[in-house]
């Protein structure tokens, strides 16, 4: 490689091998969007982006596929997994039972503090929506649902739900694009919360399937209708930018 690559190596003193600071930049550019689904994941290309060798991409790539982030296409080669409709549907049916047994348990301990933090981080969110800020918004809810699970106060818990919530936060831009469902999710949200203010554990879960239940059908919807604009556009799958 030439001097420039040998200036980056200098600048990275995180201590952390080429593979894994391949891996957790790629898996946070997918989990963020900036890598959308059916992008093209050129190993060639990536390694030149990153200023490594090809082996160290490969492996960061192999853990990505083994996490089902990745998938190998007959034609395109690797590319950012997309997930079908029935996936997403499963993926929100586990994650139902998890944050209702999450808000269950938040009603019965949730302190006043935590109560104003929830209150804050839903003014955020409105604050958001009106300065048509997604990127802000997807925080607010990302931060929303994790003080209601630290309230809830099982580790386990907290550990089983992250996972979901990884994949969850892949499609969180394009749901939280549209002003109207970000509006309808602050309403959801404003409605969990009042029936964790009153401790009223049936009312928490039964506002958590709801706003779970919502989420799966139009992010199902999104789904389908961005695939039939995919096939109608006829266009390539994107290549990772900068590659």
């Amino acid at each position: 490689m030439g001097s420039g690559s040998r200036q980056r190596r200098r600048t990275w003193n995180d201590g952390l091998p080429s593979s894994e600071r391949v891996y957790r930049r790629l898996r946070e550019m997918i989990l963020d969007g900036e890598l959308p689904p059916q992008t093209r994941l050129v190993e060639i290309q990536l390694a030149e982006q990153f200023e490594v060798s090809r082996t160290p991409v490969r492996e960061a790539l192999k853990r990505l596929a083994a996490e089902q982030l990745v998938l190998s296409d007959a034609v395109r080669g690797l590319i950012v997994h997309a997930p079908e409709p029935h996936e997403i549907e499963d993926v929100y049916r586990v994650r139902d039972a998890l944050d209702a047994l999450a808000v269950r348990l938040a009603a019965v301990r949730i302190t006043p503090e935590e109560v104003q933090h929830l209150r804050l981080v839903l003014g955020s969110m409105a604050e958001a929506i009106d300065n048509q800020r997604t990127d802000l918004v997807v925080n607010a809810n990302i931060a929303f649902h994790d003080v209601i699970y630290r309230a809830a106060g099982s580790a386990t818990l907290w550990r089983l739900a992250r996972e979901l919530s990884d994949f969850v936060r892949r499609f969180s831009s394009g749901a939280f694009s549209s002003p109207e469902r970000s509006s309808a999710v602050l309403g959801e949200h404003e409605e969990i919360l009042d029936a964790l203010e009153r401790h009223d554990p049936d009312a928490a879960a039964a506002a958590s399937s709801k706003h779970l239940r919502t989420a799966s059908a139009y992010l199902v919807e999104l789904h389908l209708r961005e695939t039939v604009h995919a096939g109608a556009d006829g266009s390539p799958a994107e290549t990772a930018p900068g590659a």
